[in-house]
């Protein structure tokens, strides 16, 4: 792959001209960062490859020039029929029901009732900018380096993935660099090449950036970002190897989703964000999961902007009811064989697991009663061995366990399977369970790769499947 030639970064030992071999790079940066200056600094250092591309001025070099009716008039020749099938295609992805296709020599489009074709001129100022996108990608000479202004412009949060990622599938001869303010663009993409533009030096004509290669952003970023006025959701896990970031920022695409590791973490900023609030106007919210958190400290975590979820932890969503009906479903199964098949399963092995699970959240609940009554003022050492002596008494754990036990059989007994999904906490539950291989998915990554490309494509199904897990947290 052909490097992209870079500015000189300021910061580097010894300073001077950068490259770098990336197929797909974001430049992230706060306002008077030079960011804009830098994207025009790429374009002058890789003139030969560069096509920049902007849906708010319109401007493309190359053999086709300004308007997006301009573009599909160029696309709609005889000769660019395949290049026409390919916008076709991922514009039918990007928004689904709708159609597209050339009529007396125009592109016409028809919406889902399938009645009335409009022209370009009557489309939403979202779906225009999507348009002009896809063409001027497919109209890209061979090998030429995509310079995009903007790519998040006027476009729903829920149509942004699925188009950037089908227009660089179909340009993958092509590299890409993406100008924007949106950190969320970046984060939920792993295979996109971040460059942190930190600030310039206008009398030298140099910057200081730094390139970050695992999608992992530096919490300065994040807070840069934040001029984007978008709420923010802050949540456990990290950005390369957890569910989370992947699964929330489908399930939640009017959020910028921010990993912060532990709950703990995301209690703490969501509780500091809140009280910030007449200083920056950003609503935030944190989101945990249920983990063996009693009822009453879910209310008291959701009266603090923090969600939480109607299962044990995220690994269980993807084995509720509603997710795995809806992927049967799309994957052309049986909804209630497949179910029944991961209900019994889960069944089975909470009921083999009974007792330790209830030993566990009898052992939660203790810690969490022990941190509350020993925190008391106490006047000598005397005092503080006698209560913790007492708190045997106080505490009852046997009574406690012996509650759960009774609960937890209950719900063997009576086939709860959401209650089970609640207070299971066990990973390897659903690594070892029958669902990947029921929905005829090679293997639980496979499966949850497959969830959240589904929640992507923006079609009713994927509307269907988000609602779903939406619910978990209502």
């Amino acid at each position: 792959m052909k490097t992209i030639n870079l500015p000189p970064d300021n910061s580097a030992a010894p300073p001077g001209r950068q490259s770098h071999q990336a197929r797909i790079f974001t430049l992230l940066g706060g306002n008077g960062s030079g960011k804009s200056l830098f994207m025009n600094e790429i374009a002058r250092l890789n003139a030969e490859d560069a096509y920049p591309v902007s849906a708010v001025t319109g401007g493309i070099p190359g053999r086709v020039t300004g308007t997006l009716s301009q573009l599909m008039a160029a696309l709609s020749l005889e000769e660019e029929k395949v290049r026409f099938n390919s916008l076709r295609s991922i514009w039918e992805e990007t928004f689904p029901g709708n159609k597209i296709d050339i009529v007396d020599g125009k592109a016409r489009i028809r919406n889902r009732s399938g009645k009335d074709s409009i022209g370009i001129r009557s489309l939403s100022r979202g779906e225009k900018a999507a348009l002009y996108y896809v063409a001027s990608a497919l109209l890209a000479p061979p090998k030429a380096l995509i310079l995009v202004d903007s790519p998040t412009l006027f476009l729903h949060p829920t149509a942004v993935g699925i188009l950037w990622d089908r227009i660089e599938r179909s340009r993958n001869d092509c590299r890409f660099v993406y100008d924007t303010y949106d950190a969320n663009f970046t984060a939920g993409q792993t295979r996109r090449t971040a460059i942190w533009i930190k600030d310039y030096n206008a009398a030298n004509h140099t910057w200081r950036y730094q390139i970050i290669a695992d999608g992992e952003l530096p919490d300065e970023v994040f807070l840069q970002m934040m001029g984007s006025r978008r709420p923010i959701l802050f949540t456990e896990g990290d950005t390369s190897h957890s569910i989370d970031m992947r699964l929330y920022s489908v399930v939640f695409p009017e959020f910028t989703v921010k990993p912060l590791g532990s709950c703990d973490k995301v209690i703490e900023s969501t509780r500091t964000m809140q009280s910030l609030r007449t200083m920056h106007r950003i609503e935030s919210y944190g989101l945990v999961d249920r983990d063996r958190r009693s009822e009453q400290e879910v209310e008291y975590l959701q009266a603090k902007h923090i969600l939480v979820p109607e299962v044990a932890e995220i690994e269980n969503i993807f084995l509720a009811p509603g997710v795995v009906e809806t992927m049967a479903e799309i994957r052309n199964r049986n909804p209630k064989k497949v179910i029944k098949a991961v209900r019994q399963e889960v069944m089975r092995k909470f009921e083999q697991m009974l007792e330790s699970q209830a030993l566990q959240h009898t052992r939660h609940r203790m810690k969490r009663d022990v941190e509350r009554k020993i925190d008391a003022r106490f006047t000598c050492i005397t005092a503080l061995e006698l209560h913790i002596k007492s708190l045997i008494k106080k505490l009852k754990p046997r009574e406690t366990y012996d509650q759960l036990i009774a609960e937890f059989r209950r719900m063997v007994r009576g086939g709860d399977y959401e209650g089970v999904l609640r207070v299971f906490n066990h990973k390897p539950i659903f690594t070892g369970s029958c669902v990947a291989a029921a929905l005829g998915f090679s293997s639980i990554d496979e499966y949850v790769t497959g969830v959240i490309a589904t929640m992507k494509r923006g079609d009713m199904q994927a509307e269907r499947l988000r609602l779903e897990i939406r619910k978990l947290f209502s």
